[in-house]
């Protein structure tokens, strides 16, 4: 298998994620006798503020890359994948849902980590998109939920608008006119495209602006042209 036909089997966020992964293995830092002096020349080399920041930072691409999976999943299979069984269908909403959070969670961290001089305004649009929205009401604070003026609401999902495309969720809040149908496949086509955006950011900010030697320039940068000829 080519490295494109490889390339076209998974998303563009494992794509991006193999691209940040790179970013911290490539980065050139001479042998040093000690671990302690070891992180603290590649804490410096990535420049980053705190020691364990190396860390978190694999740990955010561990996170971004294993959220994705489940949000592929729901993208490929929907609420459930041969039968229609009300288990398996919440499983995948709140799942999914959650996800989506946990990838707000990542970006959040790589937007400090990298020095983003707009981290405030990430945050807040990241919070802002529909499936996070969505996730807040009926899969985190479902029966307490504040909105941005802190008044109180609650939220259920109608189950019998449950169905595999969850094209047609029927959402309902406390008040009459909190009753509204939406499409799950299109709130979480909406928040990876939004993800994508921020990860091209990172990319296109640090994947130039460092040294590598040539091979792995050469390794990521393929991977980096292939996204930009898929959009």
């Amino acid at each position: 298998m080519t490295d494109e036909e490889y390339l076209s089997k998974i998303s563009k966020v494992e794509i991006y994620c193999e691209i940040l992964l790179g970013i911290l293995r490539y980065t050139n830092v001479k042998t040093y006798p000690t671990e302690e002096e070891q992180v603290k020349q590649l804490t410096k080399k990535l420049k980053f503020q705190n020691l364990y920041d190396f860390d978190l930072y694999r740990a955010c691409i561990d996170q971004m890359e294993d959220a994705q999976y489940a949000i592929n999943e729901f993208i490929e299979n929907g609420l459930y994948v041969k039968e229609n069984r009300q288990g398996e269908m919440y499983l995948r909403l709140y799942g999914v849902l959650n996800a989506c959070y946990l990838q707000v969670g990542v970006m959040t961290d790589l937007v400090r980590l990298f020095n983003f001089q707009n981290q405030k305004e990430i945050r807040e649009e990241l919070k802002k998109l529909n499936a996070i929205e969505l996730r807040n009401k009926i899969a985190s604070h479902s029966t307490s939920y504040l909105d941005e003026n802190k008044n109180f609401s609650y939220y259920k999902v109608a189950q019998s608008s449950l169905d595999k495309k969850a094209d047609r969720i029927l959402i309902v809040g406390k008040n009459e006119n909190e009753a509204n149908y939406i499409n799950l496949y299109n709130y979480v086509t909406e928040f990876t495209k939004t993800i994508e955006l921020y990860l091209e950011q990172i990319i296109d900010k640090e994947l130039y602006s460092r040294t590598f030697k040539k091979e792995a320039f050469e390794w990521m940068k393929f991977r980096h042209d292939y996204i930009k000829n898929c959009s």
